[in-house]
């Protein structure tokens, strides 16, 4: 008797974590598209800038090259890289600190992906202070940044001015 309460317990135990797992909602994760936006470089030459992100709202420069050969470059694993930002819409939008927090595929939160462009590795931030942001490359306002993923797979960055969220973005970091 005693063995048959032990497996009907046992039993029961498995089947309400099976539940509980079921109840576990995944995310599915689509990496963002990549766009193109003109640049005339310093030396005069047509060019062409590659952001991925929103076409018209968000991205960031991943790549550049000649008018119709501009090439995107992986973003790799625990390598630091500078990244340009470019932002499109309303001033009011870009009210308060830009900040960017970073989710990895298993849920991880990174506020420490991004930090000021002249900063040294050890002065890591993950928000910037109001104001000082510009046109550029045809964008609304730009801000320069460092970015480094600690991990490789897919990321989400999601992007804030204030405490409003502004976009996301989703990229896939590969193995350094």
């Amino acid at each position: 008797m005693k063995k048959i309460i032990l497996c009907l317990f046992l039993i029961g135990m498995l089947v309400g974590c099976s539940e509980k797992t079921e109840t576990v909602k995944k995310e599915n994760w689509e990496v963002s598209p990549t766009f193109n936006i003109p640049v005339t470089f310093g030396d005069g030459t047509k060019g062409e800038y590659v952001l991925v992100g929103e076409e018209g709202r968000i991205g960031f420069l991943i790549g550049s090259g000649k008018e119709g050969e501009a090439e995107a470059q992986p973003i790799i694993a625990g390598k630091g890289n500078k990244y340009m930002w470019h932002f499109w819409g309303e001033k009011e939008e870009f009210n308060g600190k830009l900040k960017v927090v970073g989710i990895n595929e298993k849920g991880e939160e990174h506020k420490v992906l991004i930090r000021n462009a002249g900063t040294s590795n050890s002065e890591k931030v993950w928000e910037y202070p109001e104001g000082g942001m510009s046109p550029n490359n045809g964008a609304d306002t730009h801000v320069p940044s460092n970015m480094e993923f600690p991990t490789e797979g897919l990321w989400k960055l999601n992007v804030y001015f204030g405490d409003k969220l502004f976009g996301e973005i989703i990229v896939n970091v590969e193995e350094s």
